[in-house]
């Protein structure tokens, strides 16, 4: 089968289609046909060499696809051969066939295309998972979510506006200041402009009950002070490095709650709750319309150095797709 590995780290064109060996699916794992891919920003970070894939994982890229299953293990009762199914892998789904635990997969449903499919599952566990596990945000709270572009800052934003939260966000342009609004921000601030925590405070002098933070260090202290008390902090990415030399006094003070998120590194039993989760919540409200993957683009698999490219130079409002 064809298949991309990132021979060495460096940039997009460091990506290499090889030939590979086809899996063989284990005893609770299906084999996949690829056919879409959801490109994701740990892809470029796996890729650049700033993010290795788990322990026990392969080295070819992609965590979440969509596609046919195409062959079962000997413990696997569903799905079956013929299922089309979203899958959710810790590596491989870059590739034309990947195999993947059984539990880490939701029937497609007949109405979607296969693109439909792949931008969904990593990209809603995750914003379920910071937003309302973790984040525990309830309708009539006030919420701050970075990245209203980015595949999982849109994504929460609307999950929390449908929950009935009042979503600030935060974009990097004009035009995405006008789309974060467009899909139920109540505000967005052009960080490029303003610094989002004396705008966010001239609008809201109260601050805000959670904060989705895909930034990390840069903004730390500036999230301590938006930050209402007995509020909360999902911290989700690194997009600035090194330390933060803050003042965590409003941790204390304000009664603060912060934790940290990743998906790829959890164990088979935690994702299978998660995708159930997913299952449970989300596919329902997707399945009738209510809210639905924002896909920015689909590229042909031949051209995956060309997705990197898109995502890393921001120029995405929503899932970029990778087609087989």
């Amino acid at each position: 089968m064809k298949a991309y590995l990132a021979m060495q780290p460096g940039g997009p064109e460091s990506l290499r289609l090889i030939e590979t060996d086809k899996p063989i699916p284990g005893p609770e794992e299906v084999l996949v046909r690829v056919a879409a891919i959801g490109v994701n920003r740990v892809d470029a970070m796996q890729r650049s060499g700033a993010y290795p894939p788990p322990r026990g994982a392969n080295n070819i890229l992609g965590v979440e696809c969509a596609g046919e299953v195409v062959g079962t293990g000997e413990q696997v009762e569903t799905p079956s051969v013929g299922t089309r199914v979203i899958a959710l892998v810790p590596a491989g789904a870059y590739a034309e066939f990947v195999a993947v635990h059984y539990s880490h997969t939701v029937e497609t449903p007949a109405d979607w295309t296969d693109a439909q499919a792949a931008a969904v599952i990593e990209t809603f566990c995750t914003a379920h998972e910071t937003v309302f596990e973790l984040g525990r945000l309830k309708p009539g709270e006030r919420a701050l979510i970075h990245a209203v572009g980015s595949a999982v800052g849109s994504t929460a934003v609307r999950m929390a506006s449908l929950r009935g939260a009042e979503v600030i966000g935060t974009a990097g342009s004009t035009e995405k200041v006008a789309q974060g609004l467009s899909i139920g921000a109540r505000h967005v601030i052009n960080y490029k402009e303003v610094d989002f925590a004396e705008e966010l405070l001239r609008i809201w002098p109260e601050g805000v009950d959670f904060i989705e933070d895909f930034v990390g260090p840069a903004y730390f202290s500036r999230h301590l002070k938006v930050a209402r008390w007995l509020g909360r902090i999902t911290m989700v990415g690194l997009l600035s490095q090194g330390a933060s030399n803050t003042d965590t006094a409003p941790i204390i003070g304000k009664r603060l709650s912060i934790n940290g998120f990743t998906l790829r590194p959890q164990s088979i039993a935690e994702k299978t709750a998660i995708v159930g989760r997913f299952r449970d919540i989300w596919m329902p409200e997707l399945s009738a319309g209510s809210i639905a993957p924002i896909i920015y683009a689909e590229v042909p698999f031949e051209q995956a150095e060309e997705s990197h490219r898109i995502i890393e130079e921001n120029r995405n409002f929503g899932k970029v797709i990778l087609t087989i």
